[in-house]
């Protein structure tokens, strides 16, 4: 067997006899002790842990990381030229030129498309990374697409980003010639439209983009483009960003078609930097207007539990703050919320959280919200294990600063981790363990509400839901019942009652041992739309960390494969009922 020393670092190979405690000379210190032989170093195979008594120092089972994820390369086949049909098309309907379709190896096959159910003629769009083939979109006549199976998702004509300072962003292969065709090559596209809700090539093509000083977003002029262009916004910087306004027409190759190639190349010169900070016309923001208008206010995302989602819906760019007495839970609460949230809506989340120590500590507990099991192989199996790991690695984020532990150290690791990876919630777990800096001359309540516009400004400008997880400081027992706590407020969190009077969300974790019920008070909901004051019970899982309905018998599903019983409500729904739902 394989341990890693936690004093070090190092990996050593072991020999081991029995399935419990095995006692043998220490691999670390033994070496430089008189007694080489002396057995001081002992491991539990079932534990997977072991301790010096010399040296003291620590080991645990290593296990080889799992490999990260891996992509198909797509079988290029020697298709040099596009039909005569396709390239009348190209060239007639769109204005797309034979050098462009020639220089970008556009070519024609037949495909299966799974549209229709059966092949069907395509056109096929190259994508490459360092002139190497990584990716092929494919387009029938019916405007039906697909891209190679598991292959990697990069950005169209990424390759034109080297030496680049500027870059043209649109939505689709097609736009992106339409500007090639009128001489601007630096242009990329999006590989899966508005509409693809995997934007995995951000992350992808991070590195490509970093040496970039201007993008330019001109991607569809509807509600679909209007949404991918603020996303895009928002993991590139707007101080980087421009927009280009295609006027009465919806894309870029329909403004060729009706105005030509050189007012396509002229609209760069007049696309509009993306607002500055501080200044916002109602023309800016034209189209979350209209959107009011014609839809009126719309409650946030939901976590598909009713009992709770009538209370409070959840929205980014908020502040949330949560309180309660300590051990009563408010870490563990939290932390399910956020794995419904990504699991359900695809938030991903960076944590703060020094209490979670060490990582692999918090690592378990992820796992077994989502598993619905005990992180143990003697319950997740390899296999389960390695999706688990695959599926934390790529949607959940530490922040473990060795040294400077403020809050602006936190928020610049958290924009890094918004433009790189798209996360859309942070928790600081908890308020008091950060670095607090109050100025010279400024009180412990200036300080807090200078504190608190730090993180609302931060979730404002780049669209994240901070939970900040603040303990209390007074904490009464009930008259009644001197044994039990009052359930407190934000109000009771020591230093200012700006805790309560500058949060979004306001929610208390109480926790009745005698009953065994853990209630989710939330006691403000800044916008009415979003939700009310109230409470919600539930009972806790000691297995696997979740909340389950106290009508309702244990849940042990695992989430990632039964997805569609959490988006149908089918895991929490309660009818008022006493009949509980068999798993």
């Amino acid at each position: 067997m394989k341990i890693k020393s936690l004093a070090t670092g190092r990996i050593y190979e072991i020999y081991l006899e029995r399935s419990g405690e095995n006692q043998q000379p220490c691999p670390e210190c033994s070496q430089d002790r008189k007694k080489k032989f002396a057995k001081s170093f002992s491991f539990n195979v079932m534990k997977g842990v072991g301790t010096c008594f010399n040296c003291m120092a620590r080991f645990v089972e290593f296990r080889e990381p799992v490999k990260k994820k891996e992509y198909k390369i797509p079988d290029w086949k020697n298709r040099t030229k596009l039909t005569d049909q396709a390239a009348n098309w190209m060239r007639n309907k769109r204005l797309i030129l034979d050098d462009v379709l020639t220089l970008m190896n556009i070519s024609s096959a037949v495909e299966f498309m799974p549209q229709t159910g059966k092949d069907a003629k395509v056109i096929c769009f190259p994508y490459y990374r360092n002139g190497e083939l990584v990716n092929i979109k494919y387009r029938d006549g019916s405007k039906n697409f697909k891209l190679y199976k598991d292959a990697e998702l990069i950005f169209y004509n990424l390759d034109c980003v080297v030496d680049q300072k500027e870059v043209i962003i649109v939505e689709g292969e097609i736009d992106c010639l339409s500007f090639i065709q009128a001489g601007v090559k630096n242009t990329i596209s999006v590989p899966n439209g508005a509409g693809g809700t995997n934007i995995e090539y951000m992350d992808n093509c991070f590195n490509e983009l970093q040496g970039i000083e201007k993008f330019y977003i001109g991607v569809d002029n509807d509600a679909a483009g209007y949404k991918l262009r603020e996303e895009l916004i928002r993991r590139l910087g707007p101080e980087k960003c421009a927009i280009i306004n295609y006027g009465d027409c919806k894309d870029a190759n329909e403004y060729l078609i009706a105005h030509g190639e050189l007012e396509l190349f002229e609209l760069i010169k007049t696309a509009q930097d993306v607002p500055v900070e501080g200044i916002v016309y109602c023309d800016q923001i034209y189209e979350d207007i209209y959107d009011l208008y014609l839809h009126g206010f719309q409650p946030g995302s939901k976590l598909n539990i009713p009992v709770l989602d009538e209370l409070i819906t959840w929205v980014t760019g908020r502040l949330a703050i949560v309180s309660g007495i300590p051990g009563h839970g408010k870490s563990e609460v939290i932390d399910w919320i956020v794995v419904l949230l990504n699991i359900l809506h695809g938030w991903k989340a960076a944590y703060f959280s020094p209490e979670n120590h060490p990582l692999s500590y918090h690592f378990g507990k992820l796992a077994s919200k989502i598993t619905g099991k005990s992180f143990d192989s003697k319950y997740i199996k390899q296999l389960e294990f390695e999706q688990v790991y695959n599926y934390i690695n790529e949607n959940f984020f530490f922040i473990n600063p060795e040294n400077d532990i403020t809050i602006n150290s936190i928020i610049e690791k958290s924009v890094y981790l918004v433009k790189k990876y798209g996360i859309k919630i942070l928790v600081i777990d908890p308020y008091n363990k950060l670095d607090h800096c109050q100025e010279k001359g400024e009180s412990e309540t200036q300080y807090i509400s200078r504190f608190l516009d730090r993180l609302t400004n931060f979730a404002i400008r780049n669209g994240v839901l901070v939970f900040l997880i603040a303990h209390p400081y007074k904490m009464p027992t009930k008259k009644d019942n001197p044994a039990q706590y009052e359930v407190p407020t934000l109000y009771s969190i020591n230093g200012s009652a700006n805790f309560f009077n500058k949060t979004d969300y306001g929610i208390t974790i109480y926790r009745d041992r005698i009953n065994e019920i853990v209630s989710i008070y939330i006691q403000k909901v800044k916008f009415k739309h979003l939700g009310h004051v109230g409470k919600a019970d539930f009972k806790y899982n000691d297995v696997n960390g979740r909340l389950y309905l106290p009508t309702h018998e244990l849940t042990y599903e695992n989430y990632l494969t039964n997805k569609s019983r959490l988006e149908q409500s089918d895991m929490f729904f309660d009818d008022g009922s006493t009949d509980k739902i068999p798993f």
